[in-house]
């Protein structure tokens, strides 16, 4: 029984001694709000959460232009240029003729001859120019024309009847020449020879005749007198 007792008692003893080292806790006081505090506290907590934003916001940069690349420019294909050629013929060297006595008119070839005549090819000489016996100064330019008409059977041919340099001095330009077009018996045609006076005084004669393959007609005289 007075154990009992014993151990109760250092209960309590025990129990005040906690209690004593227990601290006081004082209620806080509260304060009185100040009017106004409210709307104080939500505008500056509002201005925080704008600046916050504002700095968490990144850097607006202006955005670069894009400067468009040119194509590239194909280079022009070289245009081709025409080149003209002229072919220009050689001359040919006039041959020389040794002077010649020819027998007779060479077939009908003299003027005031008959209208007619036989012959495959014959012709008639019915006007010349310049005349036999005309002067000229050195190297006088010009043309001579004889007037002839055919009285033989057959059609001068342009491609088979021409008339030619035949003998006497050379004056002339050209040593041969074909007609322009086929000469019917009985028709009539200009024989002309581009000509050039030559550069010494003196008379000079000079002989032309119509050629029908190998066959010679209708001689053509002409004498000048170089001054």
């Amino acid at each position: 029984m007075s154990t009992r007792k014993t151990k109760i008692l250092s209960w309590l003893i025990a129990l005040g001694l906690v209690l004593a080292c227990v601290p006081t806790f004082t209620a806080p006081s509260v304060s009185t709000p100040v009017p106004g505090a409210v709307n104080t506290f939500i505008a500056q907590t509002s201005n925080a959460a704008s600046t916050r934003t504002a700095a968490a916001l990144p850097t607006s940069t202006p955005t670069a232009t894009i400067t468009p690349t040119p194509r590239n420019t194909e280079t022009p294909s070289p245009t081709e240029t025409a080149i003209v050629i002229f072919l220009l013929p050689s001359l040919t060297p006039i041959p020389t003729f040794t002077r010649v006595t020819l027998p007779g008119g060479g077939g009908g070839g003299g003027s005031g001859g008959g209208g007619s005549s036989s012959d495959s090819y014959a012709c008639r000489v019915d006007s010349q120019d310049p005349p036999n016996g005309t002067s000229f100064n050195p190297r006088a330019d010009f043309d001579a024309v004889w007037r002839v008409r055919n009285i033989g059977r057959k059609t001068w041919e342009r491609n088979s009847v021409d008339y030619i340099f035949l003998s006497g001095d050379q004056f002339h330009k050209v040593s041969g020449y074909d007609f322009d077009a086929n000469i019917a018996s009985g028709q009539t045609t200009s024989v002309t020879v581009d000509m050039e006076a030559p550069k010494n005084p003196g008379t000079y004669t000079t002989r032309w005749t119509l050629r029908a393959g190998s066959n010679n007609f209708c001689t053509l005289e002409l004498r000048i007198v170089v001054k």
